[in-house]
């Protein structure tokens, strides 16, 4: 086995006068280095390097070869150079454990302390010599499919509907656009200098008319119990307990007692509708937060007049020795029931889920939605894909009261589980008008970094306008426009580049 080194003769700059390493936002000589040991940047290499791929054609008869008038840019290569040390062997080998554990992640930023830009990278190799020492010099080499090195983030925002922004990269700038509606549109465009535009929605002609696709019908910030009452039936268990309301939304405050045999229970209250809706959509936002082995049912039942069942949705831990949020999407009583569970991709991507249920029906055309929604307001760890098409129109009852229930299983401790906001919307069915794509209040985001569509940090891909297009930040100034006017407060946030 290898010996120690003598720290009073390691030679090495200390991490205050190095280069410093950040990867994913996590300054690596900061938090490999303490009183046992320590990572030191030393050098880094590649930062400047460029290589351009060129396509060329041999052509008979001629020499050398034919070149392409245009070119593109090669991945670019970073390699860090770095010692790492420790005052034990069995220290060195954590040390690179947790070294090989801060490298994860496809595409993360990458900072350097001497500069101020960022490139986006993603490990290619962790390499040490032989281990015949617990003070090493090794190499990080980190790939950059994106080659290009990017400046700290700008923000701008547009005066009277205009904005003029100069690039001062060395290439062109992907732009994020982020519009916050004054009043209802049927359409959003955003126009630069070259009359490229990105637009989503349909503007109105003067032969057009215009309608509200939805009215809000219900909407419950759930700051009181006012309006709820006990539920009648829950079809999986027991009603007991006390729901109650802390100002910010709704839980469960007791769960009652015992009931034999053992089965889910919990509390469930219901409000009504202020009338009877066909074509509907309904948003929830919850909280089901289920670590340490905790279980928890969560669901939301849209009932017609007489309190049957007409469809429910749901998001729950009901395993034993596991930590693992699943949906439930049913549509009909339980001795008649179209019934999908449903998990994210990633068995655990729905623990301490925070987010939105969602669940509509246009005609015979039922679908469900469930997301996270991030601090940013993004949907993300979405599923939206199913789809149920009620043939016989077995589930075609109107809905009139909306009930939440949340249970437990009793001899085991119960998840946080609460209920935030309920909305209801009245869908209208218009097909020879022109809709309103947003409203008050609500983000348009257009991104042509990530070239996403948003609104209110859920993709909607499906509202681009034929003809448009994601374009780039010229260098130099850029004058760019909004439509329609009047009705946005426009921001734009972008990085310039450099080669």
């Amino acid at each position: 086995m290898y010996g120690f080194v003598d720290f009073n003769e390691r030679g090495v700059l200390s991490t205050s006068l190095s280069i410093q390493t950040t990867f994913n936002s996590l300054n690596l000589d900061d938090m490999l280095t303490d009183d046992t040991g320590s990572f030191t940047t030393l050098t880094v290499s590649g930062r400047s390097n460029q290589s351009n791929r060129i396509d060329t054609t041999e052509v008979p008869g001629r020499d050398g070869l034919l070149e392409s008038e245009e070119h593109t840019s090669s991945e670019r290569e970073i390699v860090v150079k770095y010692q790492i040390t420790d005052k034990t062997n069995a220290g060195f080998r954590q040390r690179c454990n947790r070294l090989n554990s801060l490298l994860k992640g496809s595409k993360k930023e990458l900072v350097f302390s001497d500069e101020d830009a960022i490139f986006y990278a993603t490990l290619s190799v962790n390499e040490l010599p032989e281990e015949n020492s617990n003070s090493l010099v090794g190499t990080i080499t980190f790939l950059c499919s994106d080659p290009y090195k990017y400046g700290s983030e700008i923000p701008a925002s547009f005066q009277n509907d205009i904005a003029t922004i100069t690039n001062e990269g060395t290439t062109e700038a992907n732009p994020i656009f982020e519009m916050e509606l004054l009043a209802p549109v049927t359409f959003a465009m955003i126009q630069n200098q070259d009359n490229e535009y990105m637009m989503v929605g349909k503007p109105l002609s003067i032969e057009d008319t215009v309608f509200e696709p939805e009215i809000l019908i219900l909407h419950d910030t759930m700051s009181t119990m006012t309006g709820w009452t006990q539920a009648n039936y829950v079809d999986n268990g027991n009603i007991s307990g006390e729901m109650v309301s802390d100002g910010a939304g709704m839980y469960p405050n007791l769960y009652g007692d015992v009931i034999e045999p053992p089965t889910w229970q919990g509390p469930s209250d219901k409000k009504p509708l202020s009338e009877p809706l066909q074509d509907f959509r309904a948003e929830i936002m919850v909280e089901q937060n289920n670590l340490d082995f905790q279980n928890g049912m969560l669901e939301i039942y849209f009932l017609d007049a007489a309190d049957n069942t007409v469809a429910k949705i749901g998001i729950e831990d009901r395993w034993a020795y596991q930590d693992k949020n699943v949906g439930k999407f049913q549509l009909g009583p339980i001795d008649d029931r179209h019934n999908v569970s449903i998990e994210p991709n990633k068995s655990t991507g729905w623990n301490n889920f925070n987010g939105l249920l969602r669940i509509e029906r246009i005609g015979n055309v039922w679908r469900p939605y469930w997301a996270i929604i991030r601090p940013d307001g993004m949907h993300v760890a979405v599923k939206s894909t199913v789809k149920y098409v009620d043939g016989l129109d077995k589930y075609a009852a109107p809905i009139a009261q909306i009930q939440v229930a949340m249970r437990k299983w009793p001899t085991t401790e119960a998840t946080d589980q609460r209920v935030n906001d309920i909305k209801v919307y009245k869908i209208n069915q218009e097909p020879d008008g022109i809709p309103y794509i947003a409203k008050e209040g609500d983000i348009i985001t257009l991104d042509h970094k990530a070239k996403d569509i948003l609104i209110n940090g859920e993709l909607r891909m499906d509202l681009i306008n034929f003809g448009a297009d994601f374009f780039k930040l010229a260098k130099g100034k850029n004058q760019l426009i909004v439509q329609p006017i009047n009705s946005f407060i426009t921001r734009v946030k972008y990085r310039e580049r450099f080669k």
